[in-house]
């Protein structure tokens, strides 16, 4: 249990340093740091995303169609409060954790049993400002544009497999998406992508600048409790985010007094 603790304290602590010290991306190594972070995050993730993404999407709303019976205002619902809101930003959370989350974790950790972290303290250099805080706010942002790229391939694919079951044109299934959809579902899948973001981004440094040990075995184990702990974080995150937006959280275990 202390442990736990301690490990909280420790990813708040380094959450807290980010959010103060976010201007040192003005600095030219902090800022290449920053790029390339959000290159591999985001840029090198789009071939994987276009699949798992159109996949979702297609049989989300063939498995609706076909046990629902839907038809046009179902499964633009669906679209809209399931691909859009949800299920859109867990994907694109998924797939950063499994990528970034673990190859931040990695490098972070052999960076330490390495001893690169002492020689950066010794050049007066923070390895929190040049390490932590461009990966922090690289992933969110990335995050957030491939949880973007995540929504319209799924609602895109799960648009022209509706057209074609529920026997409709594209046209029409369209003009009722945005009819029903508001700026605000933009709004709220972009405030859960970035806190999701940041929170993979602090939870994998954390675990990356404290390995357990100082052997070459720490640095898979530093990984694993990255991948666990910043799942869990997002898994929290999104019902705490159905909670305060819908007032209901877990089917309905946790809800709002009226």
């Amino acid at each position: 249990m202390i442990g736990v603790y301690r490990e909280l304290e420790g990813t708040m602590r380094l959450a807290a340093h980010v959010l103060r010290r976010f201007w040192v991306l003005r600095l030219p190594p902090v800022a290449e740091e920053f790029v390339r972070q959000i290159y591999f995050t985001g840029a090198s993730a789009t071939a994987t995303i276009v699949i798992r993404g159109a996949l979702v999407g297609t049989l989300i709303i063939a498995y609706v169609i076909e046990v629902l019976n839907a038809d046009v205002s179902l499964a633009v619902k669906i679209l809209l409060w399931v691909v859009l809101r949800e299920i859109g930003p867990l994907i694109a959370a998924v797939l950063v954790i499994q990528r970034s989350g673990t190859a931040v974790a990695t490098e972070l950790a052999l960076m330490k049993i390495s001893g690169e972290l002492a020689s950066l303290r010794h050049m007066r250099i923070d390895p929190q400002d040049y390490l932590a805080v461009p990966r922090v706010l690289g992933i969110a942002l990335a995050n957030m544009a491939l949880t973007v790229y995540v929504q319209f391939i799924a609602v895109g694919g799960g648009m022209v497999l509706s057209a074609v079951i529920v026997n409709t044109s594209l046209g029409e299934m369209a003009g009722s998406f945005f009819l029903l959809a508001s700026p605000l579902d933009l709004v709220y899948s972009i405030a859960k992508s970035l806190l999701f973001g940041a929170a993979i981004g602090v939870i994998a440094c954390y675990y990356g600048v404290n390995p357990p040990g100082n052997s070459i075995n720490a640095v898979p184990k530093a990984a694993i409790s990255a991948v666990t702990q910043a799942t869990m974080a997002v898994m929290l995150l999104n019902i705490l985010f159905a909670y305060l937006v819908y007032g209901s959280a877990l089917f309905g275990l946790f809800t709002a007094a009226q």
